[in-house]
């Protein structure tokens, strides 16, 4: 049976793959259109330390770029695919298109600061040596504190309409909890000089790819998992069960505040 059902397999995946993609282009045309551009973004600051190895907090300078193109575009994404799950006409309500432009236009001047920063090999994050950079610092802030609430009134959008659709409650619910933890974890984060907790203060020394510290507490991973909820608790409408579904919100939730306290502890996530 198995023999039989491989070759299947792929095609399956592809099919899913491809419907998804309609959802998000139908979901939200422009938000699709920025994901990718997201996505080209992340391609060329992958490609980019083959010709420039200067580093900065002991990793390449254009990791971080890469890191964020990456997640806005993932971001943006996940928004684009929720929306599909709610009626063309109410997609184009006020609310819904602000909210949209306020995202799209809080995230490219995000990029444009952290790839600015990149490019001069200075700090995007905790530069605060004069009183411009504390000004640009305190707008970056703002940036991101548009970027959750946007993604918050999207999120309660699909949950007021939310009726009998485990899709769309899961998808909302998702939303709401990833803009309150990435909020929290944000100002957690922005209010303090570092996102190290003890330890190395270098990324050298950290877990490959997200180079959160193996030798003190890194803040960046409460962060992390708490925005993720916005694909981790939609992961559970494929079961289909309410219960399911509240039960990985809740999971994530705990998860947050285990990984934020163990960071105020000077404990890694994984010690090296």
């Amino acid at each position: 049976m198995t023999d039989i059902l491989a070759p299947a397999l792929p095609s399956l995946r592809q099919a899913r793959l491809a419907r998804m993609l309609r959802d998000m282009a139908e979901g939200s045309p422009l938000l699709t259109r920025h994901a990718l551009a997201m996505a080209a973004g992340f391609l060329i600051c992958l490609a980019l330390p083959l010709v420039d190895d200067r580093l900065f907090n002991g990793i390449n300078v254009w990791h971080k770029p890469a890191k964020f193109f990456l997640s806005l575009s993932v971001h943006m994404a996940t928004l684009a695919w929720a929306l599909s799950l709610i009626p063309r006409q109410e997609r184009n309500a006020p609310l819904i298109r602000w909210s949209t432009a306020v995202f799209i236009t809080a995230a490219w001047l995000e990029m444009a600061y952290i790839t600015l920063r990149a490019a001069r090999a200075e700090a995007s994050h905790f530069n605060t040596d004069s009183a411009f950079n504390q000004v640009l610092y305190s707008l970056m802030g703002l940036g991101s504190l548009s970027l959750t609430i946007a993604t918050g009134l999207i999120g309660f959008v699909l949950w007021w309409r939310r009726g009998s659709d485990v899709w769309c409650e899961a998808a909302g619910l998702g939303l709401m909890l990833g803009a309150v933890l990435g909020t929290v974890t944000g100002l957690a984060l922005g209010s303090g000089t570092s996102h190290w907790i003890g330890g190395d203060q270098t990324d050298a020394t950290g877990l490959p790819l997200f180079f959160w510290s193996t030798t003190g507490g890194d803040l960046r991973v409460a962060h992390f998992i708490g925005l993720h909820a916005m694909q981790l608790v939609p992961l559970a409408a494929l079961t289909g069960r309410r219960g399911l579904i509240y039960g990985m919100a809740g999971a994530v939730l705990a998860l947050t505040i285990v990984a934020f306290v163990q960071a105020q502890m000077g404990i890694p996530l994984l010690r090296a």
